[in-house]
C-alpha cells in the first residue's frame, strides 16, 4: 500500500488517481489566486508531490506492484486497520519561504467577433389592446413670442425656354380664274348744243345791323377851371389824360407859395367806362369844374366832371387853412377817400328844370 493514501476508497485505482489529481489542481488554483505562492512554485510542488506519491517509502516492505487492488477488502481495513505494506510516517519537513509574487500576465488578444446570427422570424402581431381613457386636457400654454423672420430664399433659376412648335403646313393656293376678254370701245357721241343764258336772280334782302362796337379809348380831353372866394387861397381843377386833379394855392404872405394837387381819379366810382347803377353807359371824363362858393365858411368844395356820354359826376374836399401852406382834405371822417357820385337828374335834351 502507498503511504500517501489514507483510508481506502470504494473507487478503483484509476478513478481514485483521477480524483486526487483533480483535487490537487483545484487546490493549486485557489492558492495561486490567493497570491500565496507563484504559479511556478505551485507547478514545481505539484510535480514533487506526484513523485513522492509514486515512489515507495525507504525501508518499506512493499515494492511496486506488490499489491493488487482489492476491491473487496474488509470494511475494517478501509476504516483504519493496519496494513503490512504501510511504512512509518516521516517527520514533517520545514515550511519553505513564501515565493515572490509573479508579474501580472499580459492580456490575451481579443478574439475576433463571431458572425451575426440570422435574424429570427418575426413573431405574430399581438391583438390591439383596449383604448385607454382620454386624459384631462392640460391648460393652454402661453403663446410664444413670434420667431424672427427667416432669410428670404434665393430666387430660383429661370426655367429653360420650351422648344418652338413646328410650323403648320401652308394651305394649297386656289386656282386663278381665267381673265375675261377686253370689251370693244364704243363710238364717241356728238357734242351737244350750247344752252341759253339764264335770267339774273332777285337780289337778297339786306341783313340786320350789327351790334354796336365797344367804346374806344378816351380821346385827348383836357380841361381846367378856377375859383377864389377867399383872400387866403385859390382853387383849381385840371383834367388831362383821363385823370382829374384838385388844386389849392395858398396866398398868404409875401413869398409866393406852390400849388398843391390831389389826384381825384383814385377815389371810388371815378367814371371810367362801363355801366352805371341804372345800366347806362358811363363813358369817360372829358370836362371838369370847381365850385368854391362855400369855402370861406369851411363847407365842402365841390369838384364836378362830365363824361363823353353826357353824365355829370361829383366829389367833395375841404380846405384846411390852419396848415402852412393851406391844403385840401378829400377824405371822409374815417380817413377814406370820398367816392364819386352821379348827380341826381342828368342833363336831358329839351328839359326845363328837369333831367333824366
Amino acid at each position: 500500500m502507498r503511504p500517501e493514501f489514507g483510508p481506502y476508497s470504494l473507487l478503483g485505482p484509476v478513478a481514485r488517481h483521477r480524483c486526487k489529481r483533480a483535487g490537487m489542481v483545484a487546490s493549486l488554483a485557489v492558492i495561486v489566486a490567493a497570491g500565496v505562492i507563484s504559479p511556478a512554485a505551485a507547478a514545481a510542488r505539484s510535480v514533487t508531490d506526484r513523485v513522492q506519491a509514486e515512489l515507495p517509502s525507504p525501508g518499506g516492505k512493499c515494492k511496486p506492484g506488490h499489491h493488487k487492488p482489492d476491491h473487496h477488502a474488509p470494511r475494517a481495513i478501509e476504516a483504519g486497520g493496519k496494513d503490512k505494506c504501510k511504512g512509518p510516517t516521516g517527520p514533517t519537513g520545514p515550511k519553505g519561504p513564501k515565493g515572490p509574487k509573479g508579474p501580472k500576465g499580459d492580456h490575451g488578444v481579443t478574439g475576433a467577433t463571431g458572425p451575426t446570427g440570422p435574424t429570427g422570424a418575426t413573431g405574430a402581431t399581438g391583438a390591439d389592446g383596449a383604448d385607454g381613457i382620454d386624459g384631462i386636457d392640460g391648460a393652454t400654454g402661453a403663446t410664444g413670442a413670434d420667431g424672427v423672420d427667416g432669410v428670404d430664399g434665393a430666387t430660383g433659376a429661370t426655367g429653360a425656354t420650351g422648344a418652338t412648335g413646328a410650323t403648320g403646313a401652308t394651305g394649297a393656293t386656289g386656282a386663278t380664274g381665267a381673265t375675261g376678254a377686253d370689251g370693244i370701245d364704243g363710238v364717241d357721241g356728238a357734242t351737244g348744243a350750247t344752252g341759253a343764258t339764264g335770267t339774273n336772280g332777285v337780289d337778297g334782302a339786306t341783313g340786320p345791323t350789327g351790334a354796336t362796337g365797344a367804346t374806344g379809348a378816351t380821346g385827348p380831353c383836357s380841361d381846367i377851371d378856377a375859383s377864389q372866394d377867399s383872400n387866403a387861397f385859390e382853387l383849381r381843377v385840371a383834367l388831362t389824360g383821363g385823370v382829374t386833379y384838385a388844386g389849392i394855392h395858398d396866398l398868404r404872405g409875401v413869398t409866393p407859395r406852390p400849388f398843391l394837387w390831389t389826384d381825384l381819379s383814385t377815389h371810388p366810382n371815378y367814371p371810367a367806362g362801363g355801366l352805371d347803377p341804372d345800366g347806362r353807359d358811363v363813358g369817360f371824363v372829358c370836362g371838369a369844374a370847381v365850385n368854391g362858393h362855400s369855402a370861406n365858411a369851411g363847407n365842402p368844395i365841390k369838384f364836378d366832371v362830365m363824361t363823353t356820354t353826357g353824365q355829370v359826376w361829383e366829389t367833395t374836399c375841404v380846405a384846411v387853412g390852419v396848415t402852412n401852406p393851406a391844403s385840401l382834405n378829400c377824405n371822409d371822417a374815417n380817413g377814406l377817400p370820398n367816392p364819386w357820385t352821379k348827380v341826381t337828374l342828368q342833363p336831358l335834351v329839351g328839359a326845363i328844370n328837369g333831367g333824366s
